[in-house]
């Protein structure tokens, strides 16, 4: 009989990862965020604040401290699920409307969910709203720009706004185009006021411009299409659904701007013309063990607030003789704030010691136009001192402290009994030989490098389309829960809206416009009738609503097979085929 044997060692380390599995689910906690869509506005205006929690909670924060100083005049609380690389996330979000008590420096309190706490805000209130220069209309619109003379590759914030004291179905503006200039769409926010003392609302749309070229820039009048509500409608109205009456067209004036050249005294190289730029780095081990041949990576981090990734240069670093650089490709990503565009870029260096000694990696300066002050400045790096052992070679050259005892020999002098040396005749090798060997080396180190090369193109073209194919599943699925949402609002044009926007991002079409256009892209008639009942509901006097379970439950079957289809024909083959 085999007798049974007891690990207690094993027993331990299961129980010990077993109690750090539990404690653990109670040390982790989620990060809380908390971010505000103005934090400058008037007295008699509204914003919105949004709090975060990345991961699914049921739970609602607590909102006393907030009551203060602001009115809460809404909440909505939602949960967001996504895959990201094969990993399912979740998040948490509130949005809650706000409006002033009180004029001055008011301070958005810190929440507290789970353990997780988010940083307080501040918000400056003014006294006087923002109002069109023309109150006699029931709509307006209107342009400003941040700054009537600027230098060339400067952010320029141009925002426009349309004011409303009359209900609206729809508004419509067709992107900011500027010649001779990058265009980056910041934010589209809407808010309530008074104009001229009558309740409002103000669509503001900001758009960040960074001009290419010196000269007169030119910010060309925009147009808006505009749906006004009205309660009445005649006779042709109801028949086509539609009033061009209730259709007004705004323009907004043409804007010009001095754009200036980068001074004569700064260096093409360090034109950048932002409002700052930092720099800093990180190392993936500690630099007080390094050997050689054990490379480390050094990422050095660069932000520059008021510019796009693209406008950062990349660094030069000069070569070491001791140490081997490889550059990774840079990894760069623009975010949007309050004040236009911040780019970010980092560069990864592979350092590999080739010999041991004291290194000093030298400073590094980056040079910038401070467009505040307009001079020049410069972020640093600090230099870094390096010390490169030799590691496991110490082993094979350590001296020895054993002394040798010397030996004596005995020297034969009786020749007779000396037998004859045999003399070892070495074959010498043949040089066509080495030769032969260098060359299938060089051979095979070459198809080696073409091999490794390959497939690492391959690797990050197939990246890029994995990484397109995932931010366009998300922008769908925002769009379609946003559709969703508006659905179960009940409220018709916003529904006409969002099913519009939904179809935009879903068929990657920006001239679909109108509910017949989907229709006429689905081919769908059952579909298309309940589009046209939803049409005819909002724009006539029909009877004919739409019934929403049927017009959600065509979607949906339409959403799966055009996602069964995307999904077969985006298939990423292997890399190597076996």
């Amino acid at each position: 009989m085999k007798k049974a044997s007891f690990n207690f060692q094993k027993y331990l380390s299961r129980c010990a990862g077993f109690l750090l599995m539990i404690t653990g689910l109670n040390v982790y906690a989620g990060n809380l965020t908390a971010s505000v869509d103005r934090d400058v506005l008037g007295l008699e205006e509204t914003f919105t604040l949004v709090l975060r929690y990345d991961e699914q909670i049921n739970t609602t924060p607590d909102y006393e401290l907030l009551r203060k100083d602001f009115d809460i005049l809404n909440t909505q609380s939602g949960t967001q699920m996504s895959i990201i690389n094969g990993n399912m996330e979740a998040s948490t979000e509130w949005k809650i409307a706000l409006a002033p008590k009180r004029i001055g420096k008011l301070l958005i309190p810190s929440f507290t969910i789970d353990g997780a706490i988010s940083d307080a805000i501040e918000i400056t209130i003014e006294g006087k709203s923002k109002s069109p220069k023309n109150t006699d209309n029931n709509v307006t619109v209107e342009v400003e720009t941040s700054k009537d003379t600027s230098y060339v590759q400067e952010q320029i914030i141009v925002t426009l706004r349309l004011y409303t004291t009359v209900g609206l179905s729809g508004v419509d503006l067709q992107p900011l185009q500027v010649k001779d200039a990058l265009v980056v769409n910041i934010d589209e926010k809407q808010y309530q006021t008074k104009i001229n003392g009558r309740p409002g609302a103000v669509v503001e749309t900001r758009y960040a411009v960074f001009p290419q070229q010196s000269g007169e820039l030119i910010i060309p009048s925009m147009l808006y299409q505009v749906s006004v509500n009205s309660g009445q409608r005649d006779l042709w109205d109801r028949f086509y659904g539609n009033s061009q009456n209730n259709i007004l067209r705004l323009r907004t004036d043409e804007q010009r701007i001095n754009v200036l050249p980068a001074p004569a005294s700064v260096n093409a190289g360090d034109w950048l013309p932002a409002l700052n730029v930092s720099m800093s780095e990180h190392w993936s081990t500690s630099l007080d063990s390094l050997k050689i041949g054990e490379p480390i990576t050094r990422s050095i981090t660069i932000k520059a607030d008021g510019l796009t990734a693209g406008q950062i240069n990349p660094l030069q670093l000069a070569p070491i003789d001791g140490l081997t650089f490889y550059n990774d490709q840079a990894q760069t990503d623009d975010q949007k704030s309050a004040n236009g565009v911040e780019g970010s870029r980092i560069e990864t260096i592979a350092i590999v010691p080739t010999k041991a000694g004291h290194f000093t990696l030298p400073e590094i300066k980056l040079n910038w136009w401070d467009t505040k002050t307009n001079s020049i400045r410069t972020a640093t790096l600090p230099a870094v001192s390096l010390t490169v052992g030799l590691g496991d070679m110490t082993q094979l050259a350590a001296p020895t402290n054993e002394v040798e005892e010397p030996t004596s020999v005995d020297i034969n002098t009786d020749l007779s009994t000396i037998e004859p040396q045999q003399t070892v005749i070495q074959e010498k090798v043949p040089l066509w030989l080495y030769i032969t060997n260098a060359l299938a080396l060089l051979v095979a180190a070459v198809f080696a490098l073409r091999f490794w090369q390959t497939k690492r193109e391959l690797s990050a073209i197939y990246a890029t389309e994995r990484d397109e194919l995932n931010e366009l599943n998300q922008k769908e699925t925002e769009a379609w829960n946003n559709f969703k949402r508006t659905l179960a609002d009940k409220k018709l044009t916003g529904l006409r809206k969002a099913l519009i926007n939904w179809a935009q991002v879903y068929w990657k079409n920006a001239s679909i416009t109108s509910l017949q256009a989907i229709a006429a892209q689905t081919q769908d008639s059952a579909l298309a009738d309940e589009l046209r009942k939803l049409d005819e509901a909002i724009f006539s006097a029909h009877n004919s609503a739409p019934d929403t379970e049927v017009l959600l439950q065509l979607l949906v079957n339409l959403r799966k097979t055009k996602h069964k289809k995307t999904a077969d024909n985006n298939k990423l083959q292997p890399l190597y085929r076996v």
